[in-house]
């Protein structure tokens, strides 16, 4: 059953002892303005849900953390719903929920004053509130990072709100911004539903910076990140993703055309063919990045080099095939597994470092130019072929390998010419393969000993 509770129970008493025509209450430290009377309920844990407030005199609401020793987790659902006497709202740090309505149809409110450690903000809370409080042309409203979602139609026909500072990791309903004069402005650019950027239309900025608050690229239904002509025969010279970007479909960006462009840390998963077909000069991963998905890079022209952060994890097969302009790459030792063909048809490779710490590395290599290998000690399995690897003239492998492919040379010679001079450790499974392939083999104890 709920409990109200009155705030300085006894100036409520006298109130009505001495024939007020009005109720005028307070609780605490919650006052602004005017003094309020507010209502609420103590869940089973024993917090308050504020549930609304009884008087008519309401001119300003403060939605407390505390309230009469009880911790305030939220506002309920249509507490304060359609209340033309609210002109202003502030909610405290700490409060944790705004409840589905809670605050709709309060059209003569200025936008709120939201607290840090507010986590949701639910259907329709502020809904066809003009936010006219005040007579100004624009409303801006900053959300805090706290907030993890916004459900449908949150802010749904606030048609003065022309800036919406977003929080960095919300799940955003695709409906809770509709109706806004910020939503049409980014109508006219992005389209952006929610969090999502879903298209770029008529763009004809050197520089494209998405906007933030965008936390996905492209939509669930379809790959591609719909980019209309105009945008696509840019030559960019930079284009700039928020750092509230988190996930990126694949071939979000296939075939676009950029000097410089950096994925930020918040991005885990790089998918399929993100950049594939495009041109770029400069590509920058940042740490936090952790996988690079299959064909993620490839056949992009004009990179030359790109630095794998220590944060990478895993690299799928594919992933910078195709990359004719490649020419360096160092792998740290943070990945844990390296996939087949990943530089495939990278014609001016000449270099692949392994730094110490891999485990699992795939074989590929065809036609580039490089002349040796060198898998390092932490390597335990190999797998893949070098049939195709046409320029490798020596390979070490070291003796902690547990599983290699016994046909890693095999169909070599059928398509390439020359041998190959295999180093490694005395009754290792490198001589193993070394006598079973016709090839030559040189003892060393350690890969830094290959010439």
């Amino acid at each position: 059953m709920s409990k109200y509770r009155m705030f300085i129970l006894t100036a409520c008493i006298l109130c009505l002892l001495f024939g007020r025509s009005r109720m005028i209450c307070c609780a605490g430290n919650i006052q602004q303005d005017k003094e309020q009377y507010l209502t609420y309920e103590i869940n089973d844990n024993g917090e308050a849900v504020i549930t609304g407030g009884n008087c008519d005199v309401l001119n300003s609401i403060v939605i407390p953390n505390t309230i009469d020793g009880y911790r305030v987790i939220g506002v309920a659902d249509r507490a304060f719903a359609y209340r033309q006497d609210i002109h202003h709202l502030r909610v405290e740090e700490g409060v944790r929920n705004i409840g589905a309505y809670a605050f709709a149809g309060c059209r003569h409110m200025d936008t709120p004053s939201l607290g840090e450690g507010l986590q949701a903000i639910g259907e329709g809370a502020f809904r066809d509130n003009l936010f006219t409080g005040r007579v100004v042309s624009r409303w801006d409203v900053f959300l805090p990072d706290s907030i993890m979602s916004i459900d449908k139609e949150a802010f749904d026909c606030c048609s003065h709100l022309q800036y919406i500072r977003l929080p960095q990791y919300a799940d955003i309903d695709s409906s809770a911004f509709e109706g806004t004069l910020w939503q049409e402005e980014r109508d006219e650019l992005f389209q952006i539903r929610g969090d999502c950027l879903l298209a770029i239309n008529g763009n004809t900025d050197s520089v494209l910076n998405l906007p933030y608050g965008v936390t996905r690229l492209a939509d669930e239904e379809g790959p591609k990140l719909l980019i209309d002509d105009v945008s696509r025969q840019m030559m960019y010279e930079e284009i700039v993703f928020p750092n509230t970007l988190t996930e990126i479909r694949g071939e979000s960006l296939e075939g676009i055309r950029v000097s410089r462009i950096e994925v930020p840390g918040g991005v885990k998963y790089i998918p399929i063919g993100f950049l594939r077909y495009g041109k770029v000069s400069e590509l920058v991963l940042s740490e936090g990045t952790e996988v690079i998905g299959p064909g993620a890079f490839s056949n992009i022209e004009g990179l030359e080099t790109i630095r794998i952060p220590g944060s990478v994890l895993r690299i799928y097969d594919n992933a910078f095939a195709g990359c004719e302009d490649l020419r360096r790459i160092t792998i740290p030792g943070t990945v844990e597994k390296v996939g087949e063909n990943v530089f495939d048809w990278c014609e001016n490779l000449t270099e692949v470092v392994y730094e110490e710490g891999i485990r699992e590395i795939g074989c590929g290599y065809a036609d580039t130019q490089i002349k040796c290998i060198q898998f390092p000690e932490s390597t335990v399995r190999i797998h893949g072929s070098l049939a195709y690897a046409g320029n490798l003239e020596r390979i070490y492998i070291p003796a902690g390998v547990a599983e290699v492919n016994d046909e890693i040379f095999s169909l070599r010679e059928k398509y390439r010419d020359g041998p190959i001079t295999v180093y490694g450790q005395k009754g290792s499974r490198a001589e193993q393969l070394a006598v079973q392939s016709g090839y030559k083999f040189i003892e060393v104890e350690s890969g830094d000993e290959m010439p």
